[in-house]
C-alpha cells in the first residue's frame, strides 16, 4: 500500500540523528530520553514518517503489495525494547529500524533499513519464518522447479554485491535426505540479502536518499520475490 508523495518531499535525513542515536546509546534510559523527547521527534521520528512517505511510490512500482505505512508499528518500527524476556532491561533501541513489507500477513517478505550510530544496513527477504510459512519455504526448496529458481535469485543478488543471511539450524531437517542437492537452503529459519555494514552513506543525509534507497532494494528484488511468491 503505496502513500501518494513525491520523492522530492523529502530531503533527507538531518546528519544529527547519528549523534541522538549515539547519545542514547550511552544514556540508555527514560530520564535522559524523556530529556530528549523533542530530538527523538525532530531528528527521528519526523524524518522517518516522511521517508516512508517519499518511498511509497517507487516501492510500488517495485512490487504493487509493498507497503509503505508512515507510522509507528506500521513501517516505522517501535523505539523501544520489549525487555519481559530479555537480560537485557535498557528500555530503548539504539537504531531506527524501517520495514517494507509485502503484504500484510505476520512474517510476509519485504525490504528493510536499520540506521544506526555506526552506519546503515540494508535487506531484502522474509526475517523469520512462522512455522506454516517455514512448511511452505522447505517445501518450496525441495520442489524440482522452485528449489533451482530459489538458487538463481540468491545468485542474481550475490552477483551484485550483496551477502545472503546464514542457516539458522545446524543439520538438515529429518524429513529431508542429509545429502538434498540444497540441504543448506533447507536449514534456514530466515533468508535475506542484505548489504555489508558501511558508515551511513551521504546520500542518506540528502534529496537522493530515497532513490539511493530504492537502487537497492530493487537490486535484492529477486530473492524478496521468489519469497514473497512463496510464503
Amino acid at each position: 500500500m503505496a502513500t501518494k508523495s513525491s520523492k522530492a518531499d523529502f530531503r533527507g535525513f538531518d546528519a544529527r540523528l547519528l549523534a541522538f542515536l549515539r547519545d542514547l546509546g550511552k544514556n540508555n534510559n527514560k530520564q535522559w530520553f524523556d530529556a530528549h523527547r523533542e530530538e527523538y521527534a525532530s531528528l527521528y521520528l519526523d524524518p522517518a514518517k516522511s521517508f516512508v512517505t517519499a518511498m511509497g511510490p517507487g516501492l510500488a512500482k517495485i512490487s504493487r503489495g509493498l507497503r509503505a505505512e508512515p507510522r509507528v508499528n506500521g513501517s516505522i518500527m517501535r523505539i523501544n525494547r520489549d525487555t519481559r524476556f530479555s537480560k537485557d532491561k535498557t528500555p530503548y533501541k539504539t537504531g531506527l529500524f524501517i520495514r517494507f513489507n509485502e503484504g500484510d500477513a505476520k512474517g510476509a517478505s519485504g525490504f528493510g533499513l536499520h540506521i544506526h550510530a555506526k552506519g546503515l544496513e540494508m535487506m531484502g527477504g522474509a526475517f523469520g519464518f512462522e512455522d506454516t510459512a517455514l512448511a511452505r519455504y522447505r517445501q518450496a526448496v525441495d520442489d524440482a522447479k522452485r528449489g533451482p529458481a530459489l538458487v538463481r535469485a540468491a545468485q542474481s543478488v550475490t552477483r551484485k554485491g550483496y551477502a545472503i543471511s546464514e542457516p539458522f539450524y545446524k543439520r538438515v531437517p529429518r524429513e529431508f535426505d542429509a545429502q538434498h542437492p540444497r540441504a543448506d537452503w533447507l536449514r534456514h529459519r530466515s533468508l535475506y540479502a542484505h548489504r555489508a555494514k558501511t558508515p551511513a552513506p551521504k546520500e542518506l543525509f540528502g534529496p537522493k536518499a530515497v532513490d539511493f534507497c530504492l537502487g537497492h532494494f530493487a537490486a535484492m528484488r529477486p530473492l524478496q520475490k521468489w519469497l514473497a511468491e512463496t510464503l
